[in-house]
């Protein structure tokens, strides 16, 4: 959709008769040219105001060249002879603006109808979209985008879509109209991401990809989103750049940007409200679709979206999308990118502030360095510019936010050891992709049985594999809500007769499309057979054979213990299809746990860190119940604490974002083991 504001100066005078008044050649002048106007679909022309002998129009077009060839009969139906005519691309506000000034000034009948003709009218009120429009200058040349393309973190997945983009088609781009491809985005830091769309768009404007030099950029989430709006946001977008934020912040509390995008495609809520159930996201999916071939759409997710992206292509059908991901820089290309950003603020630089990025093999990313330097503009803001400021302490800066996220199989992979569990959801998955890709073909549609035993020491992971095979399950619609509950005897088993198998049915009920965990599963049972356990267990075996559509049971315990629950119920070893051990952990896994664990934070170890606690680690796993991960996980969060009180001794001003993310050997403890006294009988002889 192409909006412009046109201004001529007339240069004819048309007398009036006697009889007529301003208000019968104002309805003349009006009827004249709507007419003129509702006699085409695709556009339409308003006088907005008439400034003494300057006419100022605005227009609304569908297509390209429309009113190059349509303003000379809507001139010539309104009378008017002009010279000095010039026009102009404008946004929608500004033509929203011409179109009601028209309708004030009496020019218009009405200037909703207008609006409305072009599917238009519901951008009038766009609250619930973070919606802004922007304006390309023009064409721009090759060099001078490849240039600013090499700064940027993306230019690896960038650098060659500006080749492709500058590529010649072979045959003529009429002839087959439309967007070959749409485009993912994946950066953390929006001054990186407008750059590169700034790039990108003007790459394809400039090879006429898009006819449009007005784009469009809207931030969407769960709050109030319109179906409506959206497909109007897109119709004004036609033969344009429609740029979807996607993931930003909201005030959803703890829940991360990905499972609110989760969310928005499953229809899941988290709490009662009901607005996260609106599959909003899906619609989006749904309507990029219909103008696919009319309007590029450009997704801007979090780096990390893997799961994202894989349902959204589910959900796009023949649409093909090119990933331009925000990557890791160092060096030159680090250097390169500090210049870029001194320069945009107009401001010298000297070698403190390069001093980062001096060791080559340090990698960052583009809102890492953008910190970095606004920590040094801080700096020589006080101790050049303002001299008088520069003993006042500055605020404790806060490290960024680091959030670890993509697929919850891709964060299973990452765990440490856990062969079989891991071999065991891969199978599940796989089923599943199967069928999924070979239905047509002929292979039949079955819910296979997914009940699981889940058998090892305290700390080995049970719980976190069965959330990560929760979230899996969903993510392969395999299961239609895929949370965790998470029971235990309280929750199953009743105080009086009659109670038992009401409650473990209300609990069934609660997790149907979900998996339901029994941790320390053979504390149902008590030592008299017949007992309300031996009731909850018959129960139980009952539900996972009624319900096993939809709902996966995980019992988790010590393996000695489990096998004596599935011997005292013959039934329920027969319904339980995957029987997963979880085996301690070596001092070499301890030692990958516990850097698997500084990474996901953001945390750095010295290299003496595994000197020192390989041999805890060794020392640790000859206790009884030493706890595994567990122990792991306590070891690294009491080094925090001490490395707390190490870096608030320091000052604070100078203390380094490499420090705050370094733990050291001294960092870390070795808990005192308490090993059992033993008792003597006789006398000791010195």
């Amino acid at each position: 959709m192409y909006f412009y504001q046109i201004d001529a100066l007339i240069t004819n005078t048309r007398e009036r008769t006697a009889a007529e008044d301003d208000e019968n050649y104002m309805r003349t002048l009006r009827d004249s040219t709507e007419i003129f106007s509702r006699n085409d679909d695709d556009g339409y022309i308003l006088i907005s105001s008439i400034i003494g002998d300057r006419l100022i129009m605005g227009a609304i077009a569908k297509k390209a060249g429309w009113l190059d060839k349509n303003l000379p009969g809507f001139l010539a139906a309104a009378g008017f002879e002009c010279s000095g005519i010039t026009s102009g691309e404008i946004t929608f506000k500004s033509v929203n603006y011409l179109v009601r000034i028209s309708a004030r000034n009496g020019y218009l009948h009405n200037d909703g109808d207008v609006l409305e003709r072009f599917e238009l009218y519901g951008l009038q009120n766009l609250r619930c979209f973070h919606y802004t429009e922007h304006m390309l200058a023009g064409a721009m040349q090759k060099a001078k985008l490849l240039k600013f393309a090499d700064q940027l973190s993306c230019a690896d997945t960038l650098i060659p879509e500006l080749e492709r983009i500058y590529t010649r088609p072979a045959g003529k781009i009429a002839e087959y109209p439309g967007h070959p491809v749409h485009y993912f985005i994946q950066c953390d830091d929006e001054y990186e991401r407008d750059n590169i769309l700034a790039v990108l768009i003007a790459a394809l404007y400039t090879n006429k990809r898009l006819s449009n030099r007005r784009y469009c950029v809207a931030g969407m989430n769960e709050r109030g989103f319109d179906e409506s709006k959206c497909t109007a946001m897109y119709e004004a977008c036609t033969d344009g750049a429609f740029v979807i934020k996607l993931g930003e912040k909201t005030d959803e509390g703890e829940i991360d940007a990905e499972t609110r995008l989760l969310n928005a495609i499953f229809g899941d809520s988290e709490g009662d409200d009901a607005a996260t159930k609106t599959y909003w996201l899906d619609a989006v999916c749904r309507i990029s679709q219909k103008y696919k071939d009319r309007t590029l759409t450009i997704f801007s997710l979090p780096r990390t979206s893997e799961r994202i992206k894989i349902k959204m292509r589910e959900r796009m059908g023949i649409m093909t999308l090119v990933e331009l991901t925000g990557d890791y820089i160092s060096g030159k290309r680090a250097k390169s990118f500090l210049k870029q950003i001194a320069r945009e603020r107009d401001v010298s630089t000297d070698k403190s502030l390069y001093e980062i990025i001096e060791d080559d093999s340090k990698t960052f990313s583009s809102a890492e360095l953008q910190r970095e330097f606004e920590v040094w503009y801080s700096k020589r803001l006080k101790t050049i510019s303002y001299p008088q400021y520069a003993s006042f302490v500055s605020s404790a800066r806060v490290s960024a936010k680091t959030i670890y996220s993509g697929s919850a199989f891709a964060e299973l992979e990452q765990l440490v050891g856990l062969k079989e569990a891991k071999t065991t959801i891969r199978q599940a998955a796989d089923y599943f992709r199967a069928q999924k890709l070979f239905r047509d073909r002929g292979l039949s549609d079955h819910h296979p049985t997914m009940h699981m035993t889940f058998t090892g020491a305290p700390g080995t992971a049970k719980t976190t594999v069965a959330r990560l095979f929760a979230r899996i399950m969903r993510e392969n619609s395999l299961l239609s809500v895929g949370k965790l509950y998470e029971v235990g005897r309280s929750d199953l088993v009743g105080r009086y007769v009659g109670w038992t198998a009401q409650k473990v049915e209300g609990k069934f009920s609660e997790a149907m499309g979900s998996v339901l965990f029994i941790d320390e599963a053979y504390s149902l049972l008590d030592d008299n057979e017949c007992s309300y356990g031996d009731e909850a267990l018959s129960a139980i075996v009952a539900e996972m054979e009624n319900r096993r559509e939809d709902i996966v049971v995980i019992f988790a315990g010590y393996s000695e213990k489990m096998e004596g629950l599935l011997k005292r119920n013959p039934g329920l070893r027969s319904r339980i299809a995957f029987h997963v051990p979880f085996t301690d952990y070596s001092p070499e896994e301890l030692m990958q746990i516990l850097e698997l664990t500084a990474k996901k934070q953001s945390m750095v170890l010295d290299e003496d860190v595994k000197e020192k606690l390989l041999p805890v680690f060794s020392s640790a796993i000859r206790e009884p119940d030493f706890g595994n991960g567990r122990f792991v996980r306590n070891l690294f969060e009491k080094a925090r604490m001490k490395q707390a009180g190490r870096l608030l001794a320091m000052d604070i001003d100078n203390v380094t974002s490499e420090q705050v993310r370094r733990l050291i050997a001294d960092d870390f403890e070795a808990p005192a083991t308490a090993r059992p006294s033993v008792r003597r009988i006789g006398f000791n002889v010195a």
